[in-house]
């Protein structure tokens, strides 16, 4: 093999231009705009990506809209770039399901305590409403779980007691109000209570006036304290429960905490392969770009 680097020939310039014709791209405009539709068709395994869109409720027809529009405006220029950019738009339609998802599993969220309040609204029915009247015989309403309800039954009760003891019906029947309001159970308050009506009717059936005045005005001071504590708790209940608060409504859109971050991690990871993506799409079209594309230059036959 010679050493010495020879000018080709006029016919091989003119040969090696020919074939560079043959294997380059279009160059008119109507040629680029043919070729740039062509990188807009689907790749074959898009049939499989139809299909599972359409058990996902989603419609093809929007994910292929999606890929022409990038396509539009990223120009791919062959296959490779038409597949990245078929990749991001893939990867951009998976982000948004995913943000989908989570609108969807707030909104459930929401409805799902909207319904809890609204049942708890609304008094017992069925079995638990016989199981409520179990305990109501042992804990009494105070005892009783807190709803709209209970506190609607003990205010009532409490009202009806001290309406007992304004008018002096100091009566051991009435005891059984004592019973509806605090059950049996042994708690401080309502044994105090309990305890200063008994000594009202034992003053009146003594016909002691004075003990029994002096009583009757240490109870009725007790009940109004009892009152105004639980008209306090039913209105802090209902703060707390309140359909139309929207500081509520919102604070009710919060994922568990290990929920979010599953969502955040995933988006995150779905983002960055969209960078790495288009850092690889237009790495590639700058070096397309830095190509030389003059002539090539030969050197000239040394003198030996």
């Amino acid at each position: 093999m010679s050493l010495v680097k020879r000018e080709p020939s006029p016919a091989q310039i003119e040969a090696s231009r020919a074939n560079s014709r043959l294997s380059t791209g279009p160059r008119s405009a109507r040629g680029k705009a043919v070729l740039h539709r062509n990188f807009l068709k689907r790749r074959p395994f898009s049939r499989l990506i139809a299909h599972s869109l359409r058990a996902l409720g989603e419609r093809p027809g929007d994910l292929d809209q999606m890929i022409k529009a990038m396509s539009a405006a990223m120009l791919p220029r062959d296959a490779w770039e038409g597949a990245w950019v078929q990749d991001i738009a893939i990867l951009r339609w998976r982000l948004e399901r995913v943000q989908r998802a989570e609108a969807g599993s707030m909104g459930l969220r929401r409805r799902k305590f909207w319904c809890q309040r609204q049942r708890e609204a609304l008094p017992p029915s069925g079995v638990q409403d016989l199981g409520d009247g179990n305990m109501i015989g042992i804990l009494g309403f105070t005892g009783m779980k807190d709803s709209p309800a209970k506190f609607q039954q003990v205010l009532e009760y409490l009202h009806q007691l001290r309406g007992i003891v304004a008018e002096g019906q100091f009566e051991e029947g009435n005891l059984g109000c004592f019973n509806l309001l605090y059950g049996k159970g042994p708690r401080p308050q309502p044994t105090l209570l309990r305890a200063s009506f008994e000594r009202l009717v034992k003053h009146q059936a003594e016909g002691n006036r004075e003990s029994l005045e002096e009583g009757q005005k240490s109870l009725l001071a007790d009940l109004d304290k009892e009152i105004s504590n639980y008209e306090q708790l039913a209105a802090l209940y209902a703060a707390e429960h309140v359909g139309e608060d929207p500081v509520q409504q919102d604070a009710d859109l919060l994922l568990p905490g290990q929920d979010l971050d599953t969502i955040i991690r995933y988006e995150t990871h779905l983002e960055d392969l969209v960078e790495r993506k288009l850092r690889q799409f237009y790495a590639r079209r700058r070096e397309l770009n830095d190509e030389p594309r003059k002539a090539t230059k030969f050197p000239k036959l040394g003198t030996y």
